[in-house]
């Protein structure tokens, strides 16, 4: 099942962050104005996570990512999903972190390609273990 959906910065509304799930993976991005892309992040596989990816093939993107990569594979969001994004501005910095179903799943950050997830076990060309450094 695809879905889609922007979710725009209310205070800052030249940023909004796009969730999009093509059916085979799903990522999310910050976007400034209408089409720059400051930053993504892989959040889950659609389909059944491959044992491997071959990341020169170009007619396979968007990329999967791949088993030994993957800690979390989230069940695929829809409608009746609860998605929330949480936004912060740090003097010229943006950053929009991604909750579902009141589950931190990834950060984006201005900048950040890949953003981090809390659904990786190890850093991907797609993701970032996120690490809490607030504690």
């Amino acid at each position: 099942m695809a879905y889609f959906k922007q979710y725009i910065n209310n205070e800052l509304p030249l940023f909004s962050v796009i969730i999009e799930d093509d059916g085979k993976v799903c990522y999310a991005y910050l976007v400034e104005g209408k089409e720059l892309i400051i930053s993504d992040v892989w959040l889950y596989n659609s389909l059944k996570t491959p044992e491997t990816v071959d990341w020169s093939n170009e007619s396979d993107l968007p990329f999967e990512n791949p088993h030994m990569f993957v800690k979390i594979n989230m069940p695929p969001v829809d409608e009746e999903t609860l998605v929330e994004v949480r936004w912060a501005v740090h003097q010229e910095n943006v950053s929009a972190e991604i909750y579902f179903s009141n589950m931190f799943v990834a950060k984006l950050e201005k900048g950040a390609f890949p953003g981090w997830s809390t659904l990786v076990k190890k850093d991907s060309p797609l993701a970032l273990v996120y690490e809490d450094l607030s504690s």
